[in-house]
């Protein structure tokens, strides 16, 4: 039993990391998705809130259908990105990782047909952290610990030592995370992953997705075989290694390896816009204690660890600043004491009205000085600290920091209130365990219903609930196999006046219909849009490319004041390239998909009648 605890268990600092990374990427998706921001979640978009209610499931609810303003849509980024940065520093957050997750699911919910398998694994991520104790390392709730209060340099772990933490939240993410793996694995059924073993010859044939390294590595077509065995071997067994006992930890760090083997060499071959990445943050549950004990052991005694930050006693909120900055830049080998403790410091502190950091060289930094070196200390933050070193920015961080400390009785009511004392609970509750166990129920009868045949079995309530949630998941990805074709989107208009015109001036409408280069990535603005135009293209809901339809027309003939210069009618088409393993020309089709009008008199129907 005890050796099934430890490897049902995480340790806390792989929490911290899950928190950090999972932050990170809500924080870059959110990045990415503002240059779309019009086109994807507004009125004026692909998708206005009319068509998203006919065409949503019922328990899909979302803050970013309340307007259709762009202005609305700017508010929630602005809020969501708030959030995350909250959950980034550890800044209550519990509290930060829920609102992160209303508000990722209230936007991967505005527009579904955007959506792709990355996005299911973030906002499933989020939403078990929500029952795990993430800033209990490395955050500025560990920082603020009541013990801190009577010795700062009391600290109530260490570093060399296991810390893990058992739950049915750990037991629940880490079968999610393997649930991503194996479920893939038992839905490749098809002959090219388990008879002919091409799968990954005809992945890294998609002209719109292969990467050059995915292109260059098409002409050793034996590897690739071996490539595919690769694949499902690791999706098959890897899930079973990382929960093996014995040997441990040897099993979970070859499973762990393994499954982040496939990721590193999707990230080299494929765009799949940010999805290893994601996989990437999924795997930290993974890492056992021992990894972060052996890295502790090796660490040799680094200059940071000889700064001393000295404190004003007096001050209400000084200690808890000092504290928080040692917990997210330093090492916990640094030392905090108060500055009157020390006669020559406290005359620096007199002098100056301000902190005091004392390096490692003895030098002695003040105001904005003393936050700038703390940055310098590690390789992630000089990018920050070379910021604060431009003049403008430092007369500015100078006249933060004098207002601050001219202000110390205002900022000390702020942070009693906003910075309390409290300690990072640990011990998991009983709801919460009961929660946890009823969601890991939920995606287990999830997953397994969906292999194929098993769908009837399906539990609509369950169901239902999981869709509330976001954890209605279906890990297809390359399943049942690949694609066998390569395909990118020319869309040709006729403007009122008679004149033709492209539409889609990332592809070019010739007649040979052939593009100029095989890296047709390039043809799609980011992996979203391509997402989307394959929906275009694949979709029997014909109300989808008519919304896309009514999307061109605005957008285009919103930028001709003259009439006779706007798009009357246009027509979707999509060439397709057909993969073979033969070595032949690529077999080349082209495909209307759908024809629309922009004004009555284009529709032939109304024609026809007159």
């Amino acid at each position: 039993m005890d050796g099934l605890k430890k490897v049902l268990s995480i340790d806390l600092r792989s929490l911290a990391l899950l928190r950090i990374s999972l932050a990170l990427l809500i924080l870059l998706d959110l990045f990415l998705r503002t240059f779309d921001m019009e086109a994807f979640y507004t009125d004026s978009g692909i998708l206005p809130r009319s068509k998203w209610i006919e065409i949503s499931k019922s328990m899909h609810f979302s803050l970013h259908v309340a307007s259709g303003d762009l202005f609305w849509q700017i508010l929630l980024f602005s809020l969501a990105a708030i959030f995350a940065l909250g959950l980034l520093v550890g800044y209550r957050s519990k509290l930060m990782a829920f609102l992160s997750f209303i508000l990722l699911a209230s936007l991967i919910n505005r527009n579904q047909l955007i959506t792709q398998a990355g996005d299911s694994l973030l906002i499933v991520m989020t939403f078990w952290a929500l029952f795990l104790p993430i800033g209990a390392r490395y955050s500025v709730d560990a920082a603020l610990d009541p013990r801190y209060q009577k010795d700062p340099n009391d600290h109530p772990h260490s570093p060399d030592q296991p810390q893990p933490y058992f739950s049915m939240a750990t037991i629940a993410v880490i079968f999610q995370v393997l649930y991503l793996y194996f479920f893939t694995a038992l839905l490749k059924t098809g002959a090219a992953w388990r008879v002919r073993f091409d799968a990954a010859f005809y992945a890294v044939s998609l002209e719109h997705f292969a990467t050059p390294i995915g292109a260059w590595i098409r002409q050793f077509p034996a590897l690739l075989k071996l490539g595919t065995f690769y694949v499902l071997f690791v999706e098959f067994i890897a899930p079973i290694i990382v929960l093996l006992p014995k040997p441990w930890p040897v099993a979970r760090i070859v499973g762990l390896l393994m499954l982040a083997s496939l990721h590193l060499a999707f990230l080299l071959m494929l765009h799949i816009g940010l999805f290893p990445l994601i996989d990437f943050m999924s795997l930290t549950v993974l890492i056992p204690s021992v990894v972060w004990v052996w890295l502790a052991a090796r660490r040799k005694p680094a200059e940071m660890d000889k700064i001393i930050l000295y404190y004003d006693q007096d001050c209400g909120f000084c200690l808890k600043m000092v504290l928080v900055l040692r917990e997210l830049l330093l090492s916990q080998h640094v030392k905090i004491y108060p500055a009157q403790e020390t006669p020559d410091i406290y005359a620096i502190m007199e002098r100056e009205n301000s902190w005091v950091v004392q390096g490692a060289n003895g030098e002695h930094y003040t105001h904005w000085k003393a936050m700038r070196h703390l940055f310098a200390q590690r390789w992630a933050f000089k990018p920050i600290a070379l910021l604060m070193s431009i003049p403008p920015l430092m007369m500015i961080g100078g006249w933060v920091y004098r207002w601050v400390a001219n202000n110390r009785n205002t900022m000390s009511n702020i942070t009693a209130s906003s910075l309390p004392w409290h300690a990072v609970k640990i011990k998991p509750t009983i709801v919460g365990q009961l929660i946890a166990l009823y969601f890991f129920i939920g995606i287990t009868v999830h997953n397994i219903t969906g292999l194929p045949g098993m769908n009837k079995h399906r539990p609509k309530m369950m169901t239902q609930t999981l869709q509330a949630v976001r954890l209605d998941q279906r890990w297809s990805m390359f399943a049942p196999f690949p694609m066998t074709i390569s395909i990118y989107p020319q869309i040709e208009g006729t403007l009122r006046n008679g004149e033709k015109t492209n539409l889609y001036p990332l592809t070019e409408s010739s007649p040979s219909w052939e593009p100029p280069t095989d890296q047709l990535y390039a043809y799609y603005k980011n992996y979203r849009w391509r997402k989307f135009m394959d929906k275009i293209r694949s979709t029997s809901d014909n109300r989808i490319r008519g919304a896309y339809g009514d999307y061109l027309c605005r957008s285009r003939n919103k930028i001709s004041l003259q009439r006779p210069k706007h798009i009357g009618i246009f027509d979707i088409n999509f060439v397709s390239r057909h993969t073979n393993t033969k070595g032949e020309p690529k077999k080349v089709e082209r495909k209307m998909t759908w024809r629309h009008w922009c004004y009555a008199d284009f529709d032939p129907a109304l024609k026809k009648e007159n």
